[in-house]
């Protein structure tokens, strides 16, 4: 009788299987969505993403074994569930739980940071512990990491090394500073697949989109993006926080959302010789959360962040005019003191300095005076109104 065991397709693909798991270990990145491979039996290797060169010798080989399966029957088992889904986060978080030695690490990391920011450990303290529960995409989470420092210093002062030192060897494939802000689609898909996101040359940044898209994305919990070939729009967990460099002060183009940055001075370059103790890192921040710290910023916290950042916003001719023709009223029965809206007041300025003054926008204006310490506002029927007393009055 003749043979047939070879041309019985299940055979075949069960030879298939057992060629390959003796040659290769196959596991799916659950975080780069992608079938990552290395040879059996190598510990030292390191698990590299199947690309399609790879993909295509691998398929040859199984044909030149004598397997008689087509690409897709390949294809279709290194894509499948059959190959082990791979948390590389969640992995490397586990190995760091209950390991804390009780030192505070997380101080000393940011004790390398020279700046006079009184509150920089405790705002760095909180800020790491969000990155690191927004890792865990927890369940319910309202809002993401709606923080980011911004490292403020002249060139040469270590800024980005700081921050790709920031995570350990096992996941600095999750670090990126060369993210093009302008492409909306490819930022949203960065915040899913990425871990730390450094906005480099924060300065370059536009007024705009400081306003808008970087305002918007930087607090939401999960994305909604269509992935590369994809069909459809999927929700998507997001992993990734936010960190900010700059070789400029004034920087900070929207009052109203300077609460989303943390503007840190240095005032000497930042020790990046002290390599911090990752694992020990990791575990203590594992450990504050289990032991119910906060990671997020309170509402008094905020307030301070925001009076903090003012000597950050970039100062338009309008805004530096204004203490030249403008105080704010300190007692609203000042007889001295009126009500009046960002246009009045503009447009006084306007007639002491002249007709080349101009304003971005009215809004930004009214942002930017809302904001300043000490103003009353009240809303009327044709808009906000300030209480501010005229210097000639």
């Amino acid at each position: 009788m003749k043979d047939t065991t070879n041309k019985d397709p299940m055979n075949a693909v069960d030879r298939m299987i057992g060629f390959l798991t003796m040659r290769y270990a196959f596991r799916y990145n659950t975080v780069m969505n992608c079938t990552e491979y290395r040879h059996a039996g190598s510990t030292e290797a390191h698990f590299e993403p199947l690309d399609p060169r790879t993909r295509r010798r691998i398929i040859l080989e199984v044909q030149r074994e004598g397997i008689e399966v087509s690409q897709n029957d390949v294809n279709n088992y290194i894509e499948s569930d059959y190959v082990r889904a791979f948390d590389p986060v969640g992995d490397y978080l586990a190995s760091c739980e209950g390991a804390w030695d009780g030192h505070d690490h997380i101080g000393d990391l940011a004790g390398t940071v020279p700046t006079d920011a009184p509150l920089w450990r405790e705002w760095f303290t909180t800020w790491l512990l969000a990155m690191v529960a927004q890792w865990q995409n927890t369940p319910g989470r309202v809002y993401g990491n709606s923080v980011a420092p911004l490292l403020i210093s002249p060139q040469g002062y270590n800024k980005s090394t700081f921050c790709r030192q920031l995570l350990p060897d096992a996941l600095r494939w999750g670090y990126t500073d060369s993210l093009a802000i302008s492409d909306r689609r490819q930022v949203m898909l960065a915040m899913s697949q990425q871990l730390l996101i450094n906005l480099d040359e924060f300065n370059q940044i536009s007024p705009r989109v400081q306003q808008g898209f970087l305002k918007n994305i930087i607090q939401l919990p999960s994305i909604k993006a269509k992935r590369p070939y994809g069909t459809r729009i999927e929700e998507l967990p997001r992993k990734a926080s936010f960190i900010a460099t700059s070789n400029m002060t004034d920087i900070l183009a929207d009052p109203s959302g300077n609460r989303r940055f943390i503007g840190i001075e240095l005032t000497a370059p930042i020790d990046t010789t002290r390599v911090p103790n990752h694992r020990q890192l990791f575990a203590q921040t594992l450990q504050l959360l289990r032991n119910g710290h906060r990671c997020w910023f309170d509402k008094a916290e905020t307030e301070q962040i925001m009076l903090w950042n003012r000597r950050y916003e970039v100062q338009e001719p309008a805004d530096q005019y204004f203490d030249l023709c403008f105080a704010i009223a300190q007692d609203p029965l000042d007889e001295n003191a009126e009500w009046m809206s960002a246009a009045e007041i503009f447009d006084v300025i306007k007639r002491k300095v002249g007709a080349s003054l101009k304003v971005n926008s009215l809004i930004s204006f009214g942002r930017k005076l809302a904001n300043l310490q000490g103003m009353r506002r009240r809303k009327c029927e044709t808009g906000a109104r300030y209480l501010v007393v005229r210097r000639d009055a």
